[in-house]
């Protein structure tokens, strides 16, 4: 198989990554794409039912930290993506056309609450681990954090751009304000911080933050390693490529799950790989005509070839 199955659980978070291709940054110092972006995030959350932890909108890629209690992953990573593409091809003059993403979506699993916290942190984080900002309140994008830790709520306007070209064919007096509607994106607080309130919470979480901070710089002040900072990150232009960036190519090994604790993590891994066999097994049957095959929860039939006898 070409990926790895995309097992979908309505009990484990999931941490998922998109990336563009060649890593282009289109994501940066375009107000108007980012917030249509942040509109259809918070459309297809509402739409879909997603509890979601954190959100992160990089230069060449976006994040999501979230549940899905519906196993309907793959239909918000599809509506998401999608979306995205669209907006970046709407306001992106320069783009050149083509597909935008350079592969599906990776993701893996955050199984306890002390990992979703971890990586709630490092997502919000990524600016100042990256090396472009000192802080995050430098950041000329959007940062989730403080909206999530204050239990903030943003309304976005968003077009049924569908009905609106629809019922444009037959009447050019239309107005496009009768075809926008609100959206609201909010966060979930993080597990295990249930009993305290609004204002104990944000300030727990800042303290944490401001720490995670400092010793991001100090690892990178002893290695020497420096910050861009806002001024010249701001003049990067939309469609270039980084300074430095992550790559992988198609076999890298990525890990299924994201775990602080070993044992945690052992069985998490157990329960992944029970599934992914008992996946693989299933379609092999299945694809030698064994239609009423039972797959594994959280898991799909897959395509049938074509023109095989």
């Amino acid at each position: 198989m070409a990926y790895h199955p995309r097992i979908e659980s309505p009990e484990l978070v999931s941490f998922c990554t998109t990336r563009t291709r060649n890593s282009e940054l289109w994501f940066i110092n375009n107000h108007r794409l980012e917030q249509e972006m942040l509109a259809n995030i918070a459309k297809y959350t509402n739409l879909h039912d997603v509890a979601l932890y954190a959100l992160a909108i990089e230069g060449n890629h976006h994040h999501e930290l979230a549940l899905f209690p519906r196993c309907n992953r793959f239909e918000y990573m599809r509506d998401i993506n999608s979306s995205i593409a669209r907006a970046v091809k709407r306001h992106c003059g320069q783009y050149p056309g083509g597909g935008l993403f350079a592969r599906r979506y990776s993701n893996e699993f955050t199984p306890g609450a002390e990992d979703i916290e971890e990586y709630f942190f490092y997502t919000v984080l990524q600016p100042v681990k990256d090396g472009l900002i000192r802080h995050i309140k430098e950041y000329p994008g959007y940062n989730c954090f403080y909206d999530a830790v204050r239990g903030l709520s943003r309304k976005y306007k968003i077009v049924n751009w569908t009905e609106y070209n629809e019922q444009r064919r037959w009447n050019n007096s239309i107005r496009i304000e009768d075809f926008t509607y609100l959206v609201e994106l909010k966060f979930q607080r993080l597990p295990g911080y249930e009993v305290l309130s609004q204002s104990e919470y944000e300030v727990l979480m800042t303290q944490k933050l401001e720490k995670r901070i400092q010793d991001i710089r100090l690892e990178r002040s002893t290695k020497d390693k420096g910050f861009l900072g806002r001024d010249k990150l701001i003049k990067k232009q939309p469609g270039t490529l980084p300074y430095h960036t992550k790559r992988s190519l198609f076999g890298t090994k990525r890990p299924r799950i994201l775990c602080v604790c070993p044992i945690r993590w052992a069985k998490c891994i157990a329960w992944y790989f029970n599934i992914y066999f008992a996946f693989k097994l299933a379609s092999e049957r299945y694809r030698q005509g064994e239609f009423e095959v039972e797959f594994p929860p959280g898991t799909f039939r897959p395509h049938l070839f074509v023109g095989i006898k």
